[in-house]
């Protein structure tokens, strides 16, 4: 009997022995399963599937060309003024792509900012012009001038030409050595006469161009500008941030802080006391876009910026940044 009794109890140990490691094997189980996914998305998904395809205007290379875009931005093309990569000049059907980025909104939208050396610019219009043949990209010819012209009909004498290879929140304005003016012109076109003013560019390369000022203030913040998103959900890879200044055509990245998690920028001549809206654009990929706005005053109090981004689509963001 005493003996039935000690395999009776050592079994009842083993049991729950055996019971113990199951329920510690079934709560790592259960706890596996609140582990956060990965943060997952490439913001670039959006600016891919949000910009604008420009057709491009085709005529020939041998004839004087006027290309107008919707918002009277135009481009004069001389007659032979393009040539090959050899230097031989361009015969045949010729395409020009003349792209105008007219505001903030937009400016967001293609990934573009306006700053040079760490200076804030106030934009007037940024501009992109290319010729093409066949999908071989073409230069223009070595004495030859393209003239663009964009309407501004409160042209400021102050603003200069800046120019880029490729624009984005990785590379920087520079100022040209190619020439801008304030001019006056007029045009007939379609069975239309009309008289424009603005500036006028005189380019002998192709590429990225911005007319604009430089923010001058006798009073500039030079303090960090710091905005947080939800760390669970967004970083620097599927995730840009970006500062709007209400009174000005400014629009600058923040760039991803991965120490302390934060999107940071600080600025050699932001006015003191601006008001500003910081914009957030997030893709978690598959066309799940978040969109974020915040409020700020940008002077000495100034602590951590929050955003909290929100699901929204493709149309309703671009409504949204329609009204910068």
């Amino acid at each position: 009997m005493k003996g039935n009794l000690q395999l009776n109890i050592k079994a009842y140990v083993k049991s729950l022995m055996f019971i113990g490691i199951l329920i510690g094997f079934t709560s790592c189980e259960e706890k596996d399963e609140f582990i956060p996914d990965p943060i997952s998305g490439d913001v670039n998904e959006f600016y891919a599937d949000a910009q604008n395809v420009f057709g491009g205007n085709s005529f020939n290379a041998a004839e004087e060309h006027i290309y107008i875009t919707n918002t009277n931005t135009s481009v004069h093309i001389p007659a032979n003024s393009l040539v090959y990569a050899d230097g031989s000049e361009v015969t045949g059907e010729v395409t020009v792509t003349l792209e105008d980025v007219l505001n903030k909104g937009e400016l967001v939208v293609h990934d573009l900012h306006t700053m040079s050396s760490g200076k804030l610019l106030s934009s007037e219009g940024v501009l992109y012009v290319s010729f093409t043949q066949n999908g071989e990209k073409l230069s223009i010819k070595p004495g030859s001038l393209i003239t663009i012209r964009l309407t501004a009909p409160d042209a400021e004498v102050d603003a200069q030409l800046y120019e880029g290879l490729v624009m984005s929140t990785d590379s920087d304005w520079a100022l040209s050595s190619q020439s801008l003016a304030l001019e006056s012109w007029s045009f007939f076109w379609d069975g239309k006469d009309w008289i424009d003013s603005g500036y006028e560019l005189y380019i002998t390369e192709t590429g990225w161009f911005n007319v604009a000022l430089e923010l001058n203030t006798p009073m500039a913040f030079t303090e960090s500008i710091c905005v947080s998103l939800p760390t669970e959900l967004y970083d620097g890879s599927n995730s840009d941030v970006f500062l709007i200044l209400d009174d000005y055509d400014t629009v600058v990245p923040l760039e991803m802080d991965s120490e302390k998690m934060l999107f940071c920028a600080t600025f050699s001549n932001i006015p003191q006391g601006s008001e500003a809206t910081i914009v957030s654009i997030s893709s978690l990929g598959e066309a799940n876009y978040h969109f974020g706005t915040s409020r700020a005053i940008i002077n000495m109090d100034n602590g951590e910026i929050v955003v909290f981004p929100e699901p929204q689509t493709k149309e309703q963001i671009l409504d949204l940044l329609g009204m910068f």
